[in-house]
């Protein structure tokens, strides 16, 4: 199996322990304390700010992204197993990041035009955005899609095994360790500053939306750039 040095690492990492469920387990618990919280905040804020929502819908809306980044995770490694060779040589494949950038695209247009619709009616801007939790869905299950290193690993590793059924529960294990993770609190006190702001504001929560929004828009054209789609 061809692997970067950097990659090689994690696959070896992950196959020190007595379990390689234990392995990946450990490796997912220190991703999600360390890298997956620092990766998925620049995208997470946006949002969330957007909405409006305080401290318990932000972090409602946390956990279902984390949520859809594990059940997407659970479903890449069992469809990793099940190809086995042909995901070892599409592993630097561009399509995901394509995808990725065309949902987050989408979602980050879809916040600006709603929030130019509203503009002016302070009153209603108050409340979160409607179908929040189908958004963070689509924004956790873009990430899965932009798969870090200890997550490539374990795709790899699942594809070596030639089943669909172990590469799930690897994936699955990984995601249970990844979503341990301080997001949860950080997406609740970005909700929280949202609402604070549009209580004490109301007059420049439009634009303000409008501006999440964009960021959302740009990061999404960034990583269709970056799939080559745009190139």
């Amino acid at each position: 199996m061809a692997t970067t040095p950097e990659l090689q690492i994690h696959i070896d990492y992950l196959q020190g322990f007595g379990s390689v469920y234990l392995g990946v387990l450990t490796m997912g618990f220190f991703y999600g304390l360390t890298l997956c919280s620092f990766s998925c905040i620049p995208l997470l804020s946006p949002y969330i700010f957007s909405t409006q929502a305080g401290f318990k819908r932000g972090f409602d809306a946390t956990a279902i992204f984390v949520l859809s980044r594990v059940l997407a995770y659970t479903l890449l490694g069992g469809i990793s197993g099940l190809i086995g060779g042909i995901a070892l040589e599409r592993v630097d494949s561009g399509w995901p990041l394509t995808v990725a950038g065309g949902l987050i695209l989408l979602i980050g247009a879809r916040v600006v035009f709603k929030s130019k619709s509203a503009c002016g009616q302070y009153g209603r801007l108050q409340g979160p955005v409607r179908r929040t939790w189908l958004h963070m869905a689509a924004l956790g299950f873009s990430t899965s899609l932009m798969p870090c290193l200890p997550l490539s690993a374990v795709l790899l590793y699942a594809a070596t095994t030639q089943s669909f059924t172990t590469g799930c529960l690897l994936a699955l294990v990984f995601g249970i360790g990844a979503s341990a993770t301080p997001l949860y609190y950080i997406g609740g006190a970005i909700g929280w500053l949202s609402g604070k702001i549009g209580g004490e504001i109301p007059r420049y929560i439009g634009m303000l939306r409008i501006l999440s929004g964009a960021i959302l828009a740009i990061f999404g054209i960034r990583l269709m750039m970056m799939g080559g789609i745009l190139n």
